[in-house]
């Protein structure tokens, strides 16, 4: 009974040592879709709470998504001593400023930005960040009434403005990427990333209590950060050690595929579905002129396959988006030009029927 035990013993000390990941790569989505007679399906994520060592992918904008992974807290503490330059420089008012205790006045070539407590009873305080040499721009902090701690961005050329939620921000060395963090106890609780395109602000991520719930993750746990390059940084909670990397989208649907399906094209679109690791099946279509190597105008998960005999032997692949509907027919026995179609309905009313080239098939030939 002694040497079962140790053997069981050495079994969970390798198990519990090797890093386990845990990848959301599809489940995009944690509604359940209404049932009707073209498409019905439950889905839910597949992701687990109290998983202590995992990777994550978390979706962003339209253009990047994240990866989350537990790191040693020896990585976190090296990162702590990097020394970045400080972007958000409190020291400098820049002469087209004005604050005072109540209201603050920004003048730019273009327009002036003003606003003072007494105008909106939510506003509580409000206080001069500091000035952004690289892109000639002020951050001024806004505190408002039951509602997220915000920052307003505000370019001093042409008075462009952005407002970025949380408390401190902290930016990535290029100034590519910014961090927040903020948990008010009301409405907001967690982090926000933003990245900055032509001097304005745009979210990638802000994460809420639905974010929290749909991943099953408390972001709201999460501190200060340190970037160690320009779309990496390290973080923590009370327990562990984490690294976001803000990844391309691209990068992600490569890192996914398992096998292609659907390789399709007409005179308007570009179109594939391809199976996935994990299984599933994910729709991608390009609106010409864009090419394979231009990020999908459409990608969505999820979708279902059904086999039908309409023209003899085939299968039908359908996905939903909202109101939408999308099917690609392939009827692979039948000689016509429908042997491959896509569908489009709208609230149950086919609002499109084409037909598609089989790239696949015409490799085969060749």
């Amino acid at each position: 009974m002694k040497f079962t035990t140790i053997i069981l013993t050495i079994l969970l000390i390798s198990i519990s040592s090797k890093e386990y990941r845990l990848f959301n790569n599809t489940k995009d989505s944690v509604e359940i879709k209404s049932k009707n007679s073209l498409h019905y399906k439950q889905t839910r994520d597949s992701i687990t709470p109290n998983n202590k060592n995992f990777d994550l992918l978390i979706r962003g904008n339209e253009n990047y998504d994240i990866i989350l992974t537990t790191i040693k807290k020896e990585d976190y503490e090296v990162a702590k001593q990097i020394q970045t330059t400080q972007l958000l420089d409190k020291t400098i008012i820049p002469s087209q400023v004005n604050l005072t205790e109540s209201c603050y006045t920004v003048k730019t070539p273009i327009k002036t930005i003003r606003t003072c407590l007494e105008d909106d009873e939510q506003l509580i305080n409000l206080s001069y960040s500091g000035f952004i040499k690289k892109i000639n721009s002020c951050v001024i902090y806004e505190n408002w009434f039951e509602s997220s701690t915000t920052n307003l961005l505000i370019n001093l050329e042409n008075g462009l403005t952005s407002y970025i939620t949380g408390n401190e921000l902290i930016f990535s060395p290029n100034l590519k990427f910014i961090y927040s963090y903020a948990n008010d106890g009301i409405d907001f609780a967690g982090i926000s990333l933003h990245q900055i395109i032509d001097k304005k602000a745009q979210p990638i991520l802000i994460t809420d209590y639905e974010i929290e719930e749909k991943y099953k993750f408390d972001f709201s746990s999460f501190g200060k950060a340190y970037w160690i390059s320009d779309n990496s940084f390290y973080t923590n909670n009370d327990k562990e050690y984490f690294k976001f990397k803000i990844q391309d989208k691209r990068i992600t649907y490569s890192n996914e595929l398992g096998e292609n399906i659907i390789n399709s094209v007409n005179n308007k679109f570009l179109i594939k579905v391809d199976k996935l690791k994990d299984g599933t099946i994910r729709y991608m279509s390009w609106d010409k002129p864009k090419t394979l190597s231009d990020k999908p105008s459409l990608v969505l998960y999820n979708g279902d396959i059904e086999q039908q005999n309409k023209y003899g032997l085939g299968y039908d692949y359908r996905f939903k988006n909202g109101e939408y509907i999308y099917i690609i027919e392939n009827n692979i026995e039948t000689t016509s030009a429908k042997r491959m179609m896509l569908r489009v309905y709208k609230n149950g009313d086919e609002i499109l029927y084409t037909s598609l080239t089989d790239l696949n098939k015409l490799k085969k030939k060749k």
